[in-house]
């Protein structure tokens, strides 16, 4: 007997908005540092690549561990592993407020993903339980999504208030009391699951979660210079040759941790990199966007990020129609429709200077890409959730959110790396900059705002204008990629898009 059949119906959706609380806070902060990220440079001066991973390591940490959670949930009761979950990531935001230096706060982010990890799989395999009515359920994910979405772009603008407000260890105190208050609701409302008579794979899930942790950290790696590229490469080798086993196990074992069968569902394939993409984008360009809007139009960090809610509202309206887009036209030309708006929109920032500058342009540009994600990512989600019983609805649930965490990370290290070799190309240091300033300024616009007020006026005004130059076009060109990326994925969607409607 399922929990939907046990609990009354409208009982669910108030238990809908426990779960949609702690998925939206681990949504927040995988981009809560994007504004933030200024104001931590100044106080812990960490370096470039410090800074990608610094916001990069909690969804590379949090990735690999999604299958075996999302299964261990299925197993043992999704009660159970959630109540952990919120408590592992109550007490890691703690200890990231309170890191004093930057190889802490790396190791407190990374356990805020362990405890993300354990959160969001079981949130989403659920809604499986919860709404067993297709109706009902799209309706429940599309509010899932939508938070989970608008958490993302919500980061920002919750940093940068804080952020003006207390400074950057703020934007991890919010987390504690919320968590607190989940747990107790959880525990008081959330009906008990019954232990899944499938057995749980353990060298299954050490398989998966390393397999993903080498790619992860391969593609993940923000420079490719000596050691660390022979290091992310032998990573990289390992990961694949250790997903391969996975493969290799989940063909041979009864019943599998995986069900592999899963893959040639029509749709499944296009609904996983669906995910994949939306969250590459919306995470690796939202943190550029942040960047641009401090130091090249010189906002605060407030301001900044009310600029993005545009974003947030427009994903806002996409999760309340995406429903009943879905009933009428399927999910495969909804996300191909998803993948031309956001296609359409990127034309703003990839066009340049003129049209970054421009207020309306922007906004349509930032409302569009908002709207365009909210359709794709929904429509992902339902194929993916609806494809399997209720009894596995974690492991369905695990490979959504592993696209949705690799996604936010190797978003913010690809395109972070990506505009940080425009950036360096573009630079153009005064003449007789000391080298050491030279070094600080190529680092990225943060430090050349940082080293500028150590030299004269006229060479920092100087230096000052080209950092600004050299981040436009960093963001132009990520944007014309992300771009090309959207025409791709809709040119592929759409072939799929005359296959029988879900």
């Amino acid at each position: 007997m399922t929990v939907a059949r046990a609990e009354p119906a409208i009982r669910a959706w108030p238990l809908l908005a426990v779960l949609g609380a702690g998925l939206f806070l681990v949504a927040v902060d995988a981009t809560v540092l994007h504004v933030a990220l200024p104001d931590l440079v100044r106080q812990l001066r960490p370096g470039a690549a410090a800074q990608v991973w610094i916001v990069a390591i909690y969804p590379l940490t949090a990735a690999p561990l999604l299958l075996p959670f999302g299964t261990l949930g299925d197993r043992y009761g999704r009660r159970r592993i959630l109540v952990a979950g919120y408590v592992v990531f109550g007490i890691a935001s703690l200890a990231c407020a309170l890191a004093p230096n930057v190889p802490a706060l790396l190791a407190a982010r990374a356990v805020l993903g362990c405890g993300g990890a354990m959160i969001m799989p079981v949130t989403m395999s659920l809604l499986r339980e919860l709404f067993p009515e297709q109706r009902h359920r799209r309706t429940a994910i599309a509010v899932c999504s939508g938070i989970a979405g608008s958490g993302s772009v919500f980061g920002p603008v919750l940093g940068g208030v804080l952020v003006e407000t207390w400074g950057w260890r703020a934007t991890f105190l919010l987390n504690p009391p919320v968590i607190l208050a989940a747990v107790v609701l959880a525990l008081r409302w959330l009906p008990r699951t019954p232990p899944g008579r499938r057995s749980w794979d353990a060298l299954s899930a050490g398989l998966a979660a390393g397999g993903v942790l080498g790619i992860a950290f391969a593609v993940g790696q923000p420079r490719s210079e000596g050691a660390l590229w022979i290091l992310g490469l032998a990573a990289g080798v390992a990961g694949c040759v250790l997903i391969g086993l996975f493969l290799r196990r989940q063909r041979r074992t009864d019943p599998p941790l995986l069900d592999l069968t899963l893959f040639r569902l029509p749709g499944v394939p296009g609904a996983v990199g669906g995910v994949l993409l939306v969250m590459s984008t919306l995470v690796g360009l939202g943190l550029l966007f942040a960047q641009y809007l401090q130091v090249v139009l010189g906002l605060s960090p407030t301001a900044a990020a009310s600029r993005l809610l545009l974003v947030l509202g427009a994903s806002a309206v996409g999760s309340v129609v995406a429903p009943a887009l879905l009933g009428r036209f399927g999910n495969a030309r909804v996300r191909t429709a998803g993948f031309v708006v956001g296609a359409v929109s990127l034309t703003v920032p990839a066009a340049g200077s003129a049209a970054l500058t421009s207020p309306g342009l922007l906004g349509i540009g930032l409302a569009g890409l908002g709207l365009g994600m909210a359709l794709a990512l929904t429509s992902s989600t339902d194929t993916l959730l609806s494809a399997t019983p209720a009894e596995q609805a974690g492991g369905a649930a695990a490979v959504e959110k592993t696209g949705y965490e690799l996604g936010a990370g190797f978003g913010t290290t690809l395109f972070g790396s990506l505009a940080a070799a425009v950036y360096a190309g573009h630079l153009v240091v005064p003449s007789g900059v000391p080298d050491s300033v030279r070094q600080l300024a190529s680092a990225g616009p943060a430090q050349a705002e940082t080293v500028a007020t150590g030299l004269t006026p006229s060479v920092a005004d100087e230096l000052l204008a080209a950092a600004r130059a050299a981040c436009t076009a960093g963001l132009q060109v990520s944007a014309a990629v992300a771009c090309g990326l959207f025409v791709l994925a809709a040119a592929v969607s759409g072939l799929s898009s005359g296959a029988p409607r879900r």
